[in-house]
């Protein structure tokens, strides 16, 4: 490999490293056979819509994960047991979206993949070309 392909190797990855950004965790509150999902970012948390009470967000936990509890999912949605048998109870689920990161992977994939296609249709029309302006300029001189 050429001392560009390295570079633009270490520049990629880099550029990935920076640009995977936080993402979005999410806690899914089941009862029975009901459930709900909350954001969990403090934004969301503030603007709960069918909150019994104000959540503090003053005293949320530094791992997001961590606040996913049955004490939230209680006071976000006080009536997510309604119609469930007596003895469910809630089971809270945090989970996480794709990042940043995994949607440049699979972007560059497709790129990568879009462009050798592009590469494969054209390269037939560009060879003559190419080898016509080597030789008119670089074997001559």
């Amino acid at each position: 490999m050429t001392r560009w392909t390295y570079l633009l190797l270490l520049l990629s990855i880099a550029l990935s490293g920076v640009l995977a950004k936080d993402v979005t965790k999410f806690c899914k509150c089941t009862c029975g056979q009901n459930s709900t999902i909350i954001e969990l970012t403090r934004f969301a948390l503030e603007h709960l819509p069918h909150a019994s009470k104000p959540i503090d967000v003053g005293t949320l936990m530094p791992n997001v994960c961590m606040n996913c509890t049955r004490l939230l999912c209680g006071i976000a949605e006080p009536q997510l047991c309604e119609g469930a048998a007596v003895d469910e109870e809630i089971v809270p689920l945090c989970f996480q979206r794709d990042s940043l990161q995994d949607e440049l992977i699979v972007v560059g994939f497709l790129l990568l993949v879009g462009g050798l296609l592009a590469w494969a249709t054209i390269r037939d029309r560009v060879k003559p070309v190419v080898e016509r302006v080597w030789n008119q300029y670089y074997v001559a001189h």
